[in-house]
């Protein structure tokens, strides 16, 4: 009988739709690291085949004791918060679920797009307050997506979900990844470019990249001062992909129209966020990626990478330190 290790709030709704993928014949315990003692999380480990991780982060001292463990399954995409030179020296293979979070912050980057461009925000603190319409939103400073020139930082699962959303605005796609996607390019029409080439002809640039050291503040100064005065920043990947001080000078000053984040530097983020001065700005609190939909997807995947692991067969997703 399979023993997983599930480290995730029992009663929280991933959880909940977790339990109706379980495996029959599987052995799998949930447990809220943020409450357990680490003894009691060492004990839930140290003979588990596998460990599924969902909003938590174990310690070293628990992997160590995991020795048995076959993969180390993330519910998310993201695995910043994984020390993978660790796992990588204790054997232990790991796994995002990368894709099942997809269309959910792909529909982000459309939401914070459109409500930049539409002012959204604003107008409803205006209506709100028993005004009319703000002047901002009367439109000259309104603006459409269709037809725009998007350029997408990381063509993964997320940026083609982005590429096949934005079918429907009749947009020209830019994208820069570290592979050619000559599928994408076939199927969306999507041209790849240097990322300089893509800053600087893009209306709307959005960024979908791990966050890793080669990503940390890769858009700085230098990449933020080539877009466009008109064009927007949108980010759903992890904050510190963008440096946070050098965006708050560019749209202080307005070398470029507006951002969009649902990530920042330091999260929770603070309420004395710079940022959150600024009125070309619309933010969300990381909350692109988990929607009701998605969750199915997310437990189905773990379950099922982790029986192809016991079966032999090679995990998909697997992540390396870079």
């Amino acid at each position: 009988m399979p023993k997983v290790a599930y480290f995730i709030p029992p009663e929280s709704p991933m959880a909940t739709i977790s339990r109706e993928f379980i495996p029959a014949g599987w052995d799998v315990t949930m447990m809220d690291a943020s409450k357990a003692s680490e003894q009691e999380q060492i004990d839930l480990v140290k003979d588990a085949d596998a460990l599924i991780v969902f909003g938590a982060k174990p310690k070293e001292t628990v992997l160590r004791a995991a020795k048995n463990v076959r993969l180390y399954q993330l519910g998310s995409a993201g695995y910043d918060g994984v020390d993978v030179g660790l796992t990588g020296e204790l054997g232990i293979p790991v796994a995002t679920a990368s894709g099942t979070n997809a269309e959910g912050v792909a529909e982000q980057f459309i939401a914070l797009t459109l409500a930049l461009y539409r002012h959204l925000p604003w107008v409803d603190a205006s209506l709100r307050q028993g005004d009319w319409v703000p002047e901002r939103a009367r439109g000259m400073e309104t603006f459409e997506i269709l037809g725009k020139t998007v350029g997408i930082i990381g063509a993964g699962y997320i940026g083609s979900t982005v590429m096949k959303l934005l079918q429907g605005f009749d947009c020209t796609v830019l994208y820069h990844d570290i592979l050619a996607k000559p599928e994408l390019e076939e199927k969306y029409g999507a041209r790849p470019v240097s990322m300089d080439e893509l800053l600087s002809e893009s209306d709307i640039v959005t960024v979908h990249v791990p966050l890793l050291n080669s990503t940390r503040h890769f858009i700085s100064r230098r990449e933020l001062a080539l877009m466009k005065p008109s064009a927007i920043l949108i980010n759903t990947s992890r904050g510190p992909t963008v440096d946070q001080a050098a965006l708050v000078e560019a749209l202080k000053a307005k070398t470029i129209w507006g951002a969009g984040l649902d990530v920042f530097e330091q999260e929770p983020a603070s309420g004395d966020n710079p940022l959150f001065a600024l009125d070309n700005i619309v933010v969300s609190g990381h909350v692109a990626g988990p929607t009701r939909e998605s969750f199915p997807r997310r437990a189905e995947f773990a379950f099922a990478n982790i029986r192809r692991v016991l079966e032999g067969e090679e995990a998909i997703n697997i992540v390396t330190a870079t």
